[in-house]
Formats: structure tokens, C-alpha cells, sequence
């Protein structure tokens, strides 16, 4: 299997921190452009009220991570971590720090953008919460070999220019017998193929001016304003064995968001049309062609 997708690229690493610093991954209101980064100069119940906002909507984008009525990510992120080491590789707003923070976890938090370190402390302090948040990059982890339990990454080393790296790192840190559950981008999915390469690249014409690596750039995260520096999409197989080849990778599941139906519906009623899709359904119809790819592995016990 050709390995075509990783690089050593210190100058658009450096960008792609810039552009997630500006365009946090803010999830809004069902029709609303995304990515407008934080609001300045809040105090701390304006601050909370952000926060859950933010969080609510978080959770009807990913309806197929917990029940609902359930607490955010619940049937994704272990529920008992009560003694373990977790590494959280890129911690976004927090809400995935808050929920493993809230499961027990003794854990590490980081990531490359000044603004999500500085969110992400302010939410933990503010709602009681201890971990070590620190900004730093995954293709270089500061920490000692075999020193955590477990290793969760939503939606992260996509964006970086060496993805490989990320994950031998994350290799490297984790205990053998330790666990890892990571999402990234699927490019066997329905998103990549009819949206991406079919609408834009042949219907537009794109294919002709740009490479299928700059579509994805394009159309992927911030498509409403040009797009973000890199965005990068895997294959099941490539996750296996180029990225994370000393793990038993036990569960791969694709997710997909209900806006690719949603979107026909008027912004204002965009929401209650998707409560009326049951999740079940929907996540069962999406198991292999959607956008979201989770896999879920143990590192093996013999590997280093």
C-alpha cells in the first residue's frame, strides 16, 4: 500500500494552527455557517451559556454517539476510566476533555491551537474539573514511551501534515494492552465520492485545476469561506496497517451527520426535521460509507 499522504511540513503545519486558532470548531445552530470562531471578551456565565450552546448542538451533529437524553459521547468514550492514564490528542472546546474529565480519567490534554488550550482550561476551572492541559504538537508528543492507558482523538490528526507521525507517537506513548479510540475523515464514503469528487470535481470541473488532496482541502472543514490548509481522508486499510499497524483494531464504524438530508429542509426547522430520523436507522444505513470513520483498537502486547 503506497503511502502518499504524509509529509514533513513544519510551514503549513504552522498554518493549519493559525487557521484552527481563528475558526474554532464552533458547532451551531442547524444552518448556520460554522467555524466563526470564539466570541472575545466574555465573562464567565456568558462564557457557560456559549459553552452549552455549543455543546447541545455538538450533540445533535453527533446523534449517533449517544443516546438521547444521554451525556455527550457516552456510548463512544469508556465510561469507567476511574486510575487510568488517557492523552487526549487534540481537545477542540473541551467537551470531550469535560466528558473524560467526568468519567475519571487522570488525564493529559493537548493540542497545537493557542485558543483551544485557553477554552478548554477556562471550561475545566469554571466547572471544576482537574487536567493537564497543555498546547503541543502530536507528530512530536513530549512524554515519556509506554506512560498511558488509553488514547482518544476526534477529528484531529487529519489536519496535520504528517499523520503518520501522529500515530506512531501516539504508539509509542500508549502501554501495551492500552486502548485507542480515534475518528478520522473516511475516504470510502458517500460525502467523499457523490459530494467532493462527482459535484465538484466532475460536474464543476474542478479535477481539471485542482488535485483530489486540494478538493478535500476546499470542501471539507470551512468550504463556506475558501477552506481549511489541510484535510486529509483515510481508508479502513490504511488506518490498519500504515497508521496503526502494532494495534488489534477491533471496530471500525463510519458515522454521518443528518445535514446531508437536513439540508433540503428551511434552517429554522432543520433541527426538528432531524429529531424526526431515528438514530438507529440512520446510523445502521451508514456504518461503512459515512464521513466520521471511528476505529477503536489494543495495542499489541509484544509491540514498542
Amino acid at each position: 500500500m503506497k503511502n502518499n499522504l504524509e509529509q514533513n511540513n513544519e510551514d503549513l503545519k504552522q498554518e493549519s494552527k493559525n487557521w484552527w486558532s481563528a475558526h474554532s470548531q464552533d458547532y451551531t445552530e442547524a444552518g448556520e455557517i460554522p467555524h466563526q470562531g470564539v466570541p472575545s471578551d466574555m465573562n464567565d456565565e456568558q462564557f457557560l451559556a456559549y459553552l452549552e450552546k455549543i455543546d447541545i448542538n455538538f450533540g445533535l451533529d453527533g446523534y449517533f454517539a449517544q443516546e438521547r437524553g444521554s451525556p455527550l459521547f457516552s456510548s463512544l468514550i469508556p465510561k469507567n476510566l476511574s486510575g487510568k492514564k488517557v492523552l487526549e490528542v487534540g481537545c477542540g472546546l473541551g467537551a470531550h476533555t469535560e466528558m473524560l474529565c467526568r468519567n475519571g480519567a487522570d488525564l493529559t490534554s493537548i493540542d497545537l491551537s493557542d485558543i483551544s488550550i485557553e477554552v478548554t482550561r477556562r471550561r475545566l476551572q469554571l466547572k471544576g474539573y482537574n487536567a493537564d492541559v497543555r498546547q503541543a504538537d502530536a507528530e512530536k508528543l513530549p512524554f515519556e514511551t509506554d506512560c498511558f492507558d488509553y488514547v482518544w482523538s476526534w477529528g484531529v490528526i487529519h489536519h496535520s501534515p504528517n499523520t503518520l507521525a501522529c500515530a506512531n507517537e501516539m504508539n509509542r506513548v500508549l502501554k501495551p494492552g492500552g486502548g485507542i479510540g480515534i475518528m478520522l475523515y473516511n475516504r470510502n464514503s458517500f460525502y467523499n465520492w457523490f459530494n467532493v469528487i462527482l459535484r465538484y470535481g466532475v460536474m464543476k470541473g474542478e479535477l481539471f485545476t485542482k488535485s483530489i488532496q486540494e478538493l478535500h482541502n476546499r470542501y471539507t472543514d470551512g468550504k463556506e469561506d475558501e477552506g481549511a490548509p489541510l484535510s486529509k481522508y483515510y481508508t479502513k486499510g490504511y488506518i490498519k496497517k500504515i497508521l496503526f499497524p502494532n494495534f488489534s483494531i477491533h471496530s471500525q464504524r463510519a458515522f454521518e451527520q443528518k445535514r446531508v438530508l437536513s439540508f433540503i429542509v428551511p434552517a429554522k426547522h432543520r433541527r426538528k426535521f432531524e429529531r424526526l430520523i431515528p438514530d438507529s436507522l440512520y446510523t445502521f444505513l451508514w456504518l461503512k460509507f459515512g464521513f466520521l470513520l471511528f476505529s477503536e483498537g489494543i495495542k499489541n502486547k509484544e509491540s514498542k
